[in-house]
């Protein structure tokens, strides 16, 4: 099966493009770059736990969030690596200095490609146990799932850290 191979299956005349988990690790790999870029990009490291009225989170907290989510649902169950998460201390503590959150973030991204690589079956019965999110949900659904989780927060960092760390221009009327 090659890479530049487009699959796709006609459901009521609507093309379905299928995932394989060669696209899975690229888009995987493509999003955790991003957001490592995202991180990267503060001027001041320390600014990525800075917040402002009407923030929820900062992008540090954001970024722990992802760690112990892509961990818990990802490299946990599918790759066999152990991981306990902490899901209230990602919100409230500053876990990592900004060195070692960088650095967890880049071993996040090799593990969960290993993990996505080690999977035998990506239609195989996702562990309702581990995370509940639909009736019947597959490796694959829960891949989609998480992916999309990913990059609704990269954007919320992408947001943060230009309102954060670019000068205020006032809009001309």
């Amino acid at each position: 099966m090659s890479k530049d191979q487009l699959f796709f299956t006609i459901f009521e005349g609507i093309p379905k493009y299928i995932m394989t988990k060669q696209y899975y690790t690229e888009l995987y790999e493509r999003d955790l770059q991003r957001l490592i870029m995202e991180m990267e990009a503060y001027p001041q490291p320390e600014e990525m736990w800075l917040n402002a009225t009407g923030i929820s989170n900062t992008s540090g907290h954001l970024a722990q969030h992802l760690i112990g989510n892509l961990r818990t649902f990802v490299c946990a169950p599918m790759g066999g690596f152990p991981y306990e998460r902490d899901r209230e201390a990602e919100f409230k503590a500053v876990r990592f200095t900004d060195e070692e959150l960088l650095k967890e973030l880049y071993a996040l991204k090799a593990d969960v490609k290993a993990s996505i690589e080690k999977l035998e079956d990506l239609n195989a019965a996702y562990p309702i146990h581990i995370k509940a999110v639909c009736e019947g949900q597959t490796n694959d659904f829960m891949l989609c799932h998480l992916l999309a989780h990913l990059a609704y927060h990269t954007g919320q960092i992408n947001y943060h850290r230009r309102l954060l760390t670019t000068p205020v221009i006032p809009v001309q009327k």
